[in-house]
């Protein structure tokens, strides 16, 4: 690849953020903070992309980046020519460093979509706003859910209760065989999601921000010098430690927290009672290890 030169080169260096804005709407809602999550996401990643494989690299892949984006927007066969003629003329060496780089950059545009999600659901709840159907409930609907029971579907606030006490939710964890994905990626993309969530608070402050902003480039570039692909079978003794992880980050704090707003949902609809503290609402159970088929020719 030749080298750019002089301000072509600055140019081409410039945050991605702007050229991004010219492939979307010129005005971003409130709450729809997803093209600010991925500009800033894609904007660190090539900053550490351009640290560890020199401007070439970043250059090239910047410009496949900007060929998709604009493929997408107009539909024009010539732009998918253009790629594939760039894409074959990498050395090996570079396929290997950019195709890193595109799955790199998509994992990164699954978390800025994420944290975007939580955005607008919470925005959404903030102003009362039950309509949207598409959106998966959260623990945060549980009273709205059980006021329409009473309201809407004539139950008593006695039978809502009952019908809690007697129900079960059995969360069965297991890991499937082809599960490729490594632990220690998917907690260094935890981190990131963290600290783009916080980056995006409201009450944070210069010097926050700029922490916040240096962490998230430490663990985009510990995310991306990570091999993404497990090179061994996972043995049982694998699959038990990633399920046990589950437990360790969210299901720990996430259950207790959970069963407290259910509380609370009862206290606002009328219930002066609480779930009994052997309600079985949620259980668990698992049969990672129990199912070997692809490394040991079966079932064991």
């Amino acid at each position: 690849m030749a080298a750019p030169s002089g301000k072509a080169a600055m140019e081409r260096h410039q945050s991605i953020d702007a050229q991004l804005r010219l492939l979307v709407p010129g005005k971003v809602s409130e709450d729809d903070k997803l093209v600010e999550y991925d500009a800033l996401l894609v904007d660190r990643f090539l900053d550490i992309l351009q640290d560890l494989h020199g401007p070439h690299l970043r250059e090239f892949v910047q410009e496949c980046y900007e060929l998709s984006a604009e493929y997408e927007t107009d539909r024009d066969e010539a732009r998918i020519a253009e790629l594939g003629s760039k894409l074959t003329s990498l050395s090996p060496a570079d396929s290997i460093v950019v195709s890193s780089s595109f799955s790199h950059m998509l994992n990164l545009a699954n978390l800025a979509e994420e944290v975007q999600i939580a955005f607008r659901r919470r925005s959404k709840l903030k102003r009362g706003d039950f309509g949207d159907e598409a959106s998966a409930p959260t623990e945060s609907d549980i009273e709205e859910t059980l006021k329409r029971l009473v309201s809407e579907l004539g139950k008593s606030r006695e039978e809502v209760f009952d019908a809690l006490k007697n129900q079960t939710v059995d969360l069965v964890f297991t890991a499937h065989p082809t599960q490729s994905v490594r632990r220690s990626l998917l907690q260094k993309h935890g981190r990131i999601r963290n600290c783009l969530r916080q980056l995006y608070a409201k009450d944070i402050t210069a010097d926050d921000k700029q922490e916040l902003d240096e962490a998230l480039q430490r663990e985009i570039q510990a995310a991306f010098r990570t091999d993404e692909i497990r090179r061994t079978p996972p043995t049982p003794q694998d699959e038990m430690r990633a399920g046990m992880s589950y437990f360790h980050e969210t299901i720990w704090k996430g259950v207790p927290k959970f069963l407290r707003r259910i509380d609370t949902a009862l206290k606002n609809i009328g219930i002066n009672e609480r779930l009994p503290y052997n309600a079985p609402l949620i259980q668990f159970s698992s049969w990672m290890g129990g199912d070997r088929e692809g490394y040991t020719g079966g079932h064991t």
